[in-house]
């Protein structure tokens, strides 16, 4: 049965990563040993190397030297490989993982009311796991997001989103029902490239000052203030 549109017609995408939670440089751990596995090394990186990218876009820009082809084709490897190095962390991510301040409150508020799902640079599996573990999943639609696997520019994922939105709901979401929240410039630009909404926060490696230069409809120290992150996300006040 296809659920019923919330009467608010919105559709919030969240990133996930410095956004919605964080794994303690588990997650990144992972990935950089199914990298070794995949491709025989993965260099360590600044944290911003790897925020607000794609996962795709990552293996790219650390592997320049593959041909496309190539890293297409070593790709599936890659995704199991990344899915088991999760599984053998997921005691430990659960333990140190956390998400961060008033995204509970705002995802129970909001469910039920409107449509809400993952607009992230993770792989979809490595996403669902990471939402399961950390007691978020119940409240995001993952089947109406977008990924890292879906394709490796971040910008491109925002119309399969609302692709999959539209279609999973029977309704179709134009650009000025739609609000993306992340915590990185890639989260600003892919948002102001289809004309949609962007909320920023500086619970990654940014700080505000950094988020401003790239002009969101809104940024938050974080989401800690229900009322001010509320007005935030459907532009109020």
């Amino acid at each position: 049965m296809i659920p019923p549109v919330s009467r608010m017609n919105k559709l919030i995408l969240w990133d996930i990563d410095g956004t919605l939670l964080h794994t303690g440089g588990l997650a990144g751990e992972g990935m950089r040993a199914a990298m070794n596995q995949t491709f025989g090394y993965a260099p360590r990186r600044e944290r911003t190397f790897y925020s607000g990218k794609t996962d795709r876009q990552i293996i790219h820009e650390t592997f320049p030297e593959l041909q496309e082809s190539e890293l297409l084709e070593r790709l599936p490897a890659f995704k199991a490989l990344y899915v088991q190095e999760m599984e053998q962390r997921r005691e430990s991510i659960i333990a140190d993982g956390r998400v961060m301040p008033g995204v509970l409150a705002l995802l129970e508020h909001f469910h039920g009311q409107v449509v809400q799902a993952p607009l992230t640079g993770n792989i979809a599996p490595v996403a669902r796991l990471k939402l399961e573990w950390l007691g978020l999943l119940a409240y995001l639609n993952t089947d109406v997001g977008a990924y890292g696997d879906d394709h490796h520019e971040r910008a491109r994922l925002v119309p399969i989103a609302m692709e999959r939105a539209s279609r999973y709901y029977r309704h179709t979401f134009a650009p000025h029902d739609v609000i993306i929240v992340g915590d990185t410039p890639h989260d600003i630009r892919c948002g102001a490239s289809h004309d949609v909404r962007t909320v920023a926060v500086a619970t990654g490696p940014y700080s505000i000052d950094d988020l401003e230069q790239h002009h969101p409809d809104a940024v938050l120290a974080d989401l800690s203030d229900f009322a001010a992150a509320r007005a935030a996300l459907l532009g109020a006040g």
